[in-house]
């Protein structure tokens, strides 16, 4: 399942066929409850009658020409409006990648922006984490639009060795966090390779998360 998520997130041609099949959308349905934007805010109403919050993602990353970059970003305006009128408190995960990170840092950072703003100081936009030779990236971008907004969070990857490290040094700034276990294909010196040893840095993290020292 790992598999075909990252296969998805990657290529535009697999996730515009993929969920032609029955068989996908049922093993999928658990992660993804639907193709459109309507099928989320169905969702998202559910789960919060369930008092269980929600967090909306667009599939895709890694784009290589701007006009994918202003195609995601202007999706994540019109899904903000979304979920601001349907009164649902649902927040949105973006990809650095996806929003043109390895076109041009300034790129990505302007179209994070307007992400940013047009969520309102109420919503924290996510950053999801990438692959790991994303990750100073990643956190460079973070902490440049943490010291301008408030409303702006990173994700951290538990399998990753240096996670630690990194939590480490976001704490002391209040940053928002959230703990993921991770899912890309990473080498043995890289990340855990168990997940026995995944789960077990999991805990020990959110437990640091979660003190009050």
């Amino acid at each position: 399942m790992r598999s075909f998520f990252l296969a998805c997130s990657q290529s535009r041609w697999l996730r515009e066929r993929a969920t032609r099949f029955g068989f996908v959308r049922r093993a999928v349905s658990r992660f993804m409850p639907g193709e459109t934007v309507s099928d989320a805010i169905s969702a998202a109403c559910a789960l919060r009658e369930q008092s269980i919050g929600t967090v909306f993602t667009h599939l895709g990353e890694n784009v290589s020409d701007p006009a994918e970059a202003e195609y995601a970003t202007q999706h994540y305006l019109d899904v903000l409006d979304r979920i601001h009128e349907s009164g649902l408190g649902t927040e949105v995960s973006v990809k650095l990648t996806q929003l043109g990170l390895d076109l041009s840092p300034e790129v990505c950072y302007a179209n994070l922006r307007r992400i940013i703003e047009h969520a309102g100081p109420a919503s924290v936009v996510w950053i999801d984490m990438e692959a790991s030779n994303y990750v100073d990236r990643t956190l460079g971008v973070y902490r440049r639009a943490r010291a301008a907004y408030p409303n702006v969070g990173v994700c951290l990857q538990a399998y990753l060795y240096r996670t630690a490290e990194d939590l480490k040094a976001l704490l002391p700034a209040g940053a928002a966090i959230r703990l993921v276990k991770g899912a890309y294909k990473e080498p043995p010196n890289v990340a855990f390779p168990r997940k026995k040893d995944v789960d077990e840095n999991y805990f020990a993290l959110a437990r640091q998360l979660l003190s009050d020292e």
